[in-house]
């Protein structure tokens, strides 16, 4: 009996450790859709790797010192906003350039309020360029984006802005921001702390 009973803990033991294995964030690059919504949950889970991966590098690669700029600052930004989970609304393309897929995501990231006790959910919209490397997706990095790109996402952001998922977005984060009057100030304050 006495050796069943180890045989089972030995075999629960294995079983929680190989489960434990696979917690890091799924990168998905099948589509641009799917690696602009795993870039966004690797950010909210501080999955280094995982962003690194997103962007369309191994662990082994070395990163350059602009993409470690550009991760550092996001990885501070919602690090500060401290979400626990992220909820998809939209993820659409906003249109092809030169090859690339511009990408729009609204999301809303779940934020735990320990002193009200209550949960924020903080409505989200952020935009990527998307390539694609042989049916892999990845996502441009911000150095890599030259000036037409960044002209061709403001056209057709300003288009974007017309439609009513963007209105929908505006009003939930002005309705978001009049609930929680401090929250931008706390947050701008958290990221100056951090970049000190």
């Amino acid at each position: 009996m006495k050796k069943l009973r180890g045989i089972l803990l030995s075999m629960t033991a294995v079983i929680v450790l190989l489960s434990l294995g696979g917690c890091g964030t799924k990168v998905n690059t099948k589509s641009p859709e799917k690696i602009t919504k795993s870039l966004i949950e690797a950010y909210t889970k501080t999955d280094e790797n995982a962003v690194k991966k997103c962007f369309g590098m191994d662990k082994k690669d070395k990163v350059s010192s602009e993409l470690k700029t550009e991760i550092k600052h996001y990885m501070t930004l919602f690090e500060a906003y401290d979400a626990k989970s992220v909820k998809f609304t939209k993820c659409e393309s906003l249109g092809s350039f030169n090859g690339y897929e511009l990408m729009y995501a609204i999301y809303t990231l779940k934020k735990e309020d320990s002193e009200s006790k209550t949960t924020l959910e903080i409505p989200c919209l952020s935009v990527y360029y998307v390539q694609n490397n042989n049916k892999k997706y990845s996502i441009v990095q911000a150095k890599d984006v030259t000036e037409e790109m960044s002209e061709n996402s403001k056209k057709e952001f300003q288009k974007f802005m017309k439609t009513d998922e963007y209105k929908t977005y505006e009003k939930d984060y002005k309705q978001f921001t009049r609930k929680n009057p401090s929250y931008e100030e706390e947050l701008t304050n958290l990221l100056e702390q951090t970049e000190t």
